[in-house]
């Protein structure tokens, strides 16, 4: 049985970590290590953390003096030892079956480098709950969580820029790039939404608009490190994209409008670039971000 590395990088998790554990020893697929990582957390996640350590001896704990998520999640991979590697948040939860039917893909195509899964929100805050990601549950989700891929994979994707605030879009650009995919339409990590949320649903504009230009950086990083890798074709459009993320930051709309990228992407640049059209997607946020279950 292939064995599953999962990485968690925790700052002050305390109020949830308990649940985000407990979903890990409950999953039905058991040749698991979880690598948690405590980076500079001043409440009580070392000892609930230790406390885990001493009942389930598949999970190892660290600690390093300063906060930084990437940073966290490279030191976790460096002491992994998985043929397969996904990430985890402390105040995230796993299906139960989330490892099993992730990992199922790779044993009838062994060609495969990565898999996804659909993302299921959970929030006090009824605008936030049980939406589905993404819309169109046929395609993938490549939000940190969600993405699932080999350690041949991780070589490549590791180690994480640490002036990135996330691992999500670095991630997501190495998968997208040079992985091959399958995607299992099924809600298997539920993503817990809430005021502390390091991407900050609930903020406001200005802070969701500098958290979004910090992630982008990794567009910039990403083509500086592989340019000589990629397809002239994807070379230019990821260029393009790159350079343009300097009109959102001048909020530069028309500028938008008038560029040569896609239309999504337009759409993105316009909505990070205006207030007014923030407040009326977060307004409309349940019917506009993901698809309501039903069932």
């Amino acid at each position: 049985m292939l064995k599953v590395s999962i990485l968690l990088a925790v700052h002050n998790g305390a109020e949830y970590l308990d649940q985000a554990i407990q979903s890990i020893l409950e999953q039905t697929y058991t040749n698991w290590e979880l690598i948690a990582v405590n980076n500079g957390s001043n409440d009580t996640t070392v000892d609930i953390l230790n406390k885990w350590k001493e009942i389930d001896a598949r999970i190892r704990v660290y600690s390093l003096e300063e906060k930084g998520k990437n940073k966290a999640y490279n030191y976790a991979f460096t002491k992994s030892v998985g043929d397969f590697v996904c990430f985890f948040a402390a105040d995230d939860i796993l299906a139960s079956d989330n490892i099993e039917l992730r990992i199922h893909p790779f044993s009838i195509n062994k060609d495969l480098s990565f898999t996804t899964c659909l993302l299921k929100t959970f929030s006090e805050n009824p605008k936030f709950d049980g939406l589905i990601f993404p819309k169109n549950q046929s395609k993938h989700n490549f939000s940190g969580g969600s993405i699932f891929f080999t350690q041949k994979m991780a070589n490549s994707i590791f180690p994480l820029p640490e002036s990135l605030p996330n691992e999500d879009v670095w991630s997501a650009l190495h998968l997208k790039y040079f992985g091959i995919g399958k995607h299992v339409p099924k809600p298997l990590y539920h993503y817990r939404i809430h005021s502390k949320n390091s991407y900050g649903y609930q903020n406001s504009f200005q802070s969701k608009r500098n958290e979004f230009l910090r992630r982008m950086k990794a567009f910039e990083i990403f083509l500086k490190k592989n340019k000589n890798q990629l397809s002239n074709k994807d070379f230019l459009y990821l260029n393009s994209f790159s350079k343009s993320l300097y009109y959102v930051e001048k909020k530069k709309i028309i500028k938008i409008a008038f560029s040569q990228l896609p239309v999504k992407d337009k759409i993105l640049f316009i909505y990070y670039s205006s207030g007014f059209l923030f407040r009326i997607k977060t307004i409309l946020f349940k019917f506009l971000s993901g698809k309501i279950e039903l069932i």
